[in-house]
């Protein structure tokens, strides 16, 4: 049987937060299953995991914890503090029933006093034409409206009115909806909104995309569908984004990303790119690397700049020397990258 409570206490790095909802727990009958410095936990951190579920508190973020409801094959809910370098987190959840494949088939067939208003695919740009199905002013018109995207929304990351989708009617969200799909591999703003709908077609476009698309693409469903990509999936699909993706097409999202999720193949190809990439990437590597070893404030560390901008060289020796400099910093061995193969 497993001890509740090890002698020597392995949370005594912990924040007191944290720490004091494990001992609640505890006393409440819970159990610590295993306390480790891996995954979810950075380098730096490390996670301690419950047998059940939390049953001392509120499924809420509060002060020195924050709360995330999670459904993932690895864990269900996190608390963590406010830099994720520690956590506490719950068993995953059973797997949910299978689909009623007839009630989603069902649920899709359009009644006999309502037709989808059209299932051509939205087009912007010179000569495209525009649909000329909803009436001026009508949710449906305004939505697509908002769908028309200039330069001030490109530059500064507008996404569509979403707000219109809590008050679209039945027909207008079918028809929203239509449009979505067969755009959703297309731009983030089309991933956003076909998450926001949420509906079984929607989050098949999605699954789709995922599959077929870009590493922007992939990024923008992590990111506003989550629940639909496996940790498999997701742990490749970052992978595929740090080895060859540039900041314009989808590497900023999965950085953004590596903040939360960092398996071991995660850092592993951190530490690979920071030896390997070109333009500029390795300096951003090597920054979220000290970040996740705990040597970072944050996961671009402005004090230590200088230090990241020497990966800006493309001089095998220099590039060598720093990432020897930086494996010792963060106290990994920098052998097996620099022996190994650039694949």
């Amino acid at each position: 049987m497993k001890s509740r409570v090890p002698a020597a206490d392995p949370l005594a790095a912990f924040p007191p937060a944290l720490r004091q909802l494990v001992a609640a727990e505890v006393a409440a009958g819970n159990a610590v299953v295993e306390i480790s410095s891996t995954f979810p936990a950075p380098p730096a951190g490390a996670c301690a995991r419950l047998a059940g579920r939390v049953t001392t508190r509120p499924r809420a973020s509060a002060p020195g914890l924050t709360f995330y409801e999670r459904n993932s094959s690895q864990y269900s809910g996190e608390w963590t503090d406010a830099k994720r370098f520690y956590w506490v987190i719950e068993p995953p959840l059973p797997p949910p029933p299978e689909p009623d494949m007839d009630a989603i088939r069902a649920a899709h067939t359009p009644s006999d006093d309502m037709t989808l208003v059209n299932r051509r695919p939205f087009e912007f740009g010179p000569g495209a034409a525009a649909l000329d199905d909803g009436a001026p002013g009508s949710v449906l018109r305004r939505f697509q409206d908002s769908m028309a995207i200039d330069y001030e929304k490109w530059h500064d990351g507008i996404g569509y009115d979403l707000s219109l989708l809590r008050v679209a009617d039945v027909a207008d969200r079918e028809a929203i909806e239509s449009i979505l799909i067969g755009r959703a591999d297309r731009d983030w703003r089309d991933v956003e909104a076909l998450a926001a709908l949420n509906t079984p077609g929607g989050n098949a476009a999605l699954r789709a995309a995922f599959a077929r698309g870009n590493a922007e693409i992939r990024g923008a469903v992590l990111r506003y569908a989550p629940e639909l990509v496996s940790e498999e999936e997701k742990l490749k699909s970052i992978v595929a984004a740090l080895r060859t993706a540039d900041f314009y097409g989808g590497l900023t999202a999965a950085l953004d990303e590596v903040e939360e999720f960092h398996p071991p193949g995660v850092i592993a190809e951190l530490f690979r790119g920071a030896l390997h990439r070109t333009d500029g990437v390795p300096v951003h590597f090597a920054a979220m690397l000290m970040f996740l070893h705990g040597k970072a404030q944050e996961p671009f560390d402005w004090d230590q700049r200088p230090f990241f901008l020497r990966f800006n060289t493309q001089d095998r020796a220099e590039r060598e020397a720093v990432f020897r400099e930086l494996c010792e910093k963060v106290v990994v061995d920098p052998a097996p990258y620099l022996t190994a193969r650039d694949a």
